[in-house]
C-alpha cells in the first residue's frame, strides 16, 4: 500500500529539504534514521528515509507544502518518549522539533507561557520556578518529553488527580497544516474565552495527524507554599485500593495518589526505605497548599490509611526525602523491564469503582497467558498502568499482544478507555471503532478534510485505507 499511496524520498527531495533548512539539518545517516525509527515502546521499529531539524515555523510551512505536493509522508517528532508506536511506519520525512526549544514569553502577571514545541518539560518548569509558577501535568518522562509531544498525546501524570491533563492548560496553538499553512488557534493571552469553536483543543491528542505545532500557549499554576508526601505499605492490594476510594470520596485535596504493586516495589528495591518483602502494595500520597492546609490534608489521609490496614506509613521529612520517593516512583517503569526478556506496557482508564476489578483482571489475564504481571499508576483518577513480561522466546510476543488485547476490550466494556494518557499511536488504533462507535466516522471526516492526502503521520491513530479512497 505504501508504494501506491506515497512516493519515496529521492535525491531531488533531499536537495530541496537542504535548501529549506540547510544541509547540516538534513540527514540520511543510518544512526539518525535508527534513532528516529523507535519510541519508548520495545516492539515497534520503522525507519524514516530522511530526518530534518527545522528551527522556525516558516521552514515547517515549506516542508509541509512540498511534502503534500509530492506526496511524501511527514512524521513530527518530539522527545521520542511515547510508548504506543508513534513511529514512521510509511517511511518518509521525520520532522524533529528538538531545535525549536525556546521559551518565547513568560507572562508572570497573567500566569501564562508561550513556548516552542521542542522544549523539555522539566527544563520549562525549572525556568518557571524562578517566578513561583509551574506547568502541573508531571509525566514520568518529564526529563525527556517535550511540550509539543505532551500536547500531541494529551499527556498527564502524577498530578492529574488534582490538575487534570495537558488539555486543561492549552490556551492556543500555532500549527502548520498541509493545505492551510500556518494558523493561529485559540488564544495566547486570555485564560478564558468563548468566541468560537475551540480548534486548539482539537489539536490536543492528535499525535501529529492533523498539524505540526510551532508554538504553544499554556496557562500556569502558582507553586504551592508547602508540600507533604507520605508512603504507606499494605499487605493486600484490596486494602490499598479501598483507601484510595475513601480519600477521593471524602473530597480531600490530594495532588497525587499513586499505586504500586509488589512487583513494582521489587523494581525499586534499591530505595532503602521501601522493603519489597514487607507488603503487597504501596500508596504514595502528596498534598499541597499552605503549610496548614497541606498538613491537615495529609493527616486526614494518614488517618484513612491507618483505618484501612496500612502496615507501615512513612512521611517524608524534607525535600531530599520527597525527591527520593518520586525518583523511585518515576523510575518504576524502567525497572519493570526486569519482568522478562520481552515486556509490554499499557495504560487504560477505569472508573474508580472498578479499580479493584481492573487490577484483578490484569492478574487473571497474566496468569492465563503465563506472564509476570505488575500494576501501578495514577489511581486517584483511575489511570491503571500494566506491565507484562515473559522469557518465552517462541510465543512470548504473541502472548503479550493477546494479553493487551483482552484487557483493552474489557476496559471498553465497563465504560473505560484504552488509554488514559499514552495516546493511541499505532498500537491501539484497532480499538478506535470499538471505543467511539459511530463518532469514529466523524473523526475520519475531520482527518480527510484537514489532510486529504494523509501525508501527516499516516498509520498513526487512523489506518491510511480509511482516509484515502482514491489511490490513483
Amino acid at each position: 500500500m505504501s508504494k501506491a499511496l506515497f512516493n519515496k524520498v529521492s535525491d531531488k527531495d533531499i536537495e530541496y529539504l537542504e535548501k529549506i533548512v540547510g544541509s547540516r539539518n538534513v540527514s540520511t545517516e543510518e544512526v539518525d534514521l535508527i534513532t528516529n525509527a523507535i519510541d519508548a515502546s520495545p516492539i515497534t521499529f520503522h525507519k524514516p528515509e530522511v530526518v530534518v531539524w527545522p528551527d522556525n515555523a516558516e521552514q515547517i510551512v515549506k516542508i509541509l507544502e512540498y511534502a503534500n505536493r509530492v506526496r511524501i509522508p511527514v512524521y513530527p517528532r518530539g522527545g521520542g518518549t511515547s510508548n504506543v508506536g508513534t513511529v514512521p511506519i510509511y517511511g518518509g520525512i521525520v520532522v524533529s522539533l528538538r531545535k525549536m526549544n525556546k521559551i518565547c514569553e513568560i507572562d508572570e502577571e497573567n500566569m501564562l507561557v508561550r513556548v516552542e514545541p521542542g522544549i523539555i518539560y522539566d527544563a520549562l518548569n525549572k525556568e518557571l520556578e524562578k517566578f513561583r509558577l509551574f506547568f502541573p501535568p508531571d509525566p514520568s518522562s518529564g526529563a525527556a518529553c517535550t511540550i509539543g509531544g505532551m500536547v500531541a498525546s494529551n499527556a498527564s501524570g502524577c498530578r492529574a488527580v488534582k490538575y487534570g491533563t495537558t488539555r486543561e492548560f492549552v490556551l492556543g496553538v500555532d500549527a502548520v497544516f498541509p493545505m492551510a499553512g500556518l494558523v493561529k488557534l485559540g488564544s495566547s493571552m486570555s485564560a478564558k474565552y468563548s468566541h468560537n469553536l475551540d480548534l486548539s483543543k482539537l489539536m490536543v491528542g492528535s499525535q501529529g495527524t492533523l498539524a505540526v505545532f510551532t508554538e504553544i500557549a499554556l496557562k500556569l499554576k502558582v507553586l504551592p507554599e508547602s508540600v507533604k508526601t507520605c508512603v504507606s505499605i499494605f499487605n493486600s492490594t484490596v486494602s490499598a485500593i479501598k483507601s484510595i476510594y475513601k480519600i477521593i470520596r471524602q473530597g480531600l485535596d490530594v495532588a497525587a495518589l499513586e499505586f504500586m504493586d509488589k512487583n513494582a516495589i521489587s523494581g525499586i528495591s534499591e530505595f532503602e526505605n521501601i522493603n519489597p518483602r514487607s507488603g503487597e502494595a504501596i500508596l504514595l500520597i502528596e498534598t499541597e497548599g499552605s503549610e496548614k492546609a497541606s498538613s491537615e490534608s495529609i493527616d486526614k489521609c494518614i488517618e484513612i490509611l491507618k483505618n484501612n490496614e496500612a502496615v507501615e506509613i512513612w512521611l517524608a521529612n524534607n525535600k531530599d526525602e520527597r525527591e527520593k520517593l518520586w525518583s523511585a516512583r518515576k523510575g518504576a517503569h524502567r525497572l519493570l523491564q526486569q519482568l522478562g526478556k520481552y515486556t509490554i506496557e499499557s495504560d487504560v482508564a477505569i472508573p474508580l469503582s472498578s479499580l479493584e476489578a481492573a487490577v484483578e483482571m490484569a492478574y487473571t489475564i497474566g496468569k492465563k497467558y503465563q506472564l509476570k504481571t505488575s500494576c501501578l499508576g495514577h489511581f486517584g483518577d483511575g489511570n491503571l498502568h500494566i506491565v507484562w513480561g515473559t522469557n518465552d522466546d517462541l510465543y512470548g510476543k504473541e502472548l503479550l499482544h493477546k494479553a493487551i488485547d483482552e484487557l483493552n476490550k474489557w476496559a471498553i466494556s465497563i465504560g473505560g478507555a484504552v488509554s488514559g494518557e499514552h495516546g493511541i499511536g499505532t498500537h491501539k488504533k484497532q480499538y478506535m471503532r470499538i471505543q467511539y462507535g459511530g463518532v469514529y466516522e466523524l473523526l475520519l471526516k475531520i482527518k480527510r478534510n484537514i489532510d486529504p492526502r494523509c501525508i501527516l503521520s499516516p498509520g498513526i491513530i487512523f489506518d491510511v485505507k480509511e482516509i484515502i479512497f482514491d489511490q490513483k
